[in-house]
């Protein structure tokens, strides 16, 4: 769990991280329970790096693409 929240942060991460934040503090301003809910949401899939649809559903990938497919010579003939 630790390696979970201390790698893989990039900007979409850590506004989603600050607007659960900013969300939670809002809501414990105003006594707004929704919104509360809605705020430790989105600090929750900020913190862990998850998205909506839960464990390995829709998580950001986090290695890269090696394998790259080469496109294959095309001949082409003129018909007249």
């Amino acid at each position: 769990m630790k390696k979970v929240l201390l790698t893989n942060w990039h900007p979409s991460r850590i506004f989603r991280v600050a607007a659960g934040v900013v969300a939670v503090i809002y809501a414990i301003l105003q006594h707004d329970s929704m919104l509360g809910l809605a705020g430790g949401f989105l600090l929750f899939m900020g913190m862990t790096n998850t998205g909506c649809c839960g464990v390995g559903g829709c998580d950001v990938t986090t290695t890269k693409k090696t394998d790259t497919i080469k496109p294959e010579q095309v001949h082409f003939e003129e018909v007249k």
